[in-house]
């Protein structure tokens, strides 16, 4: 079994040799479905994507995002400047510019710094105002609550990844979730997939529990998701990068 560490070198070989993770479709609501598929359609599955999940391109999007701003020298500043920073290379993406819907909302900083200090509070308030169904909302508070206790003791990643993946076939098969809900957390999910085998890229500055980092970008993913696929993917990025610093 391999630790997180070693996944992470791994992804990151794969990503160098041109090999991809791959996704079955994009965001319904995407106007480019067409050409995200063609995208991921010749990508081989592999850890840590899901290609049962209909929205695993924005967990690689941000996969992708997130190599390129740390190979990046000019990293860090203000919240203003790492979303300015992040969108500018989103921007430069191919991925992300095929599944950017129309219109695109620009991350909020304002909404990023509040996801900033209120880290052990924000999972609630975030989902709380989604335009989740009260089943939806339940769902997915539940599985973040738990997800990130579970985090605090595992540190397998094959463990980590069958976790996620167990609770995304369980949304994939429910009848009480409506497909607003389906989307937000799916979305959700696949970005937690990336970012848990991410968390250890670059070390924090501070003392922070890992925790308290992964619910920014967590809960960040949810509420990117309310607008579209590529907002989900550049809202986390910017929201662990600036908890990150």
């Amino acid at each position: 079994m391999k630790n997180i560490h070693s996944c992470t070198l791994l992804i990151a070989f794969f990503i160098m040799m041109g090999t991809g993770l791959v996704s079955c479709s994009s965001d319904n609501e995407t106007t480019n479905s067409e050409n995200v598929n063609s995208i991921y359609a010749q990508r081989v599955t592999t850890l840590p994507g899901n290609d049962a999940n209909p929205y695993d391109e924005v967990g690689w999007l941000y996969n992708e995002l997130f190599d390129t701003y740390y190979t990046n020298g000019n990293l860090g500043g203000t919240v203003s400047q790492i979303a300015s920073q992040v969108q500018t290379i989103a921007d430069a993406n191919t991925s992300f510019n095929l599944i950017k819907g129309s219109p695109y909302h620009n991350v909020s900083s304002t909404r990023v710094q509040y996801l900033v200090e209120h880290a052990t509070t924000c999972v609630n308030d975030v989902i709380t105002a989604s335009s989740m169904s009260t089943a939806g909302k339940s769902s997915l508070t539940s599985f973040v609550n738990s997800f990130i206790t579970f985090l605090s003791t595992e540190n397998d990643c094959d463990v980590i990844y069958q976790k996620v993946v167990a609770y995304e076939n369980e949304v994939l098969h429910s009848v009480a979730l409506n497909n607003t809900d389906k989307r937000i957390i799916l979305t959700t999910t696949s970005v937690t997939r990336y970012l848990s085998y991410r968390n250890n890229k670059k070390p924090k500055k501070n003392t922070d529990p890992d925790w308290t980092v992964l619910i920014g970008n967590i809960v960040a993913s949810t509420e990117g998701a309310e607008y579209g696929s590529a907002e989900a993917a550049t809202m986390a990025l910017v929201t662990g990068i600036a908890q990150n610093d």
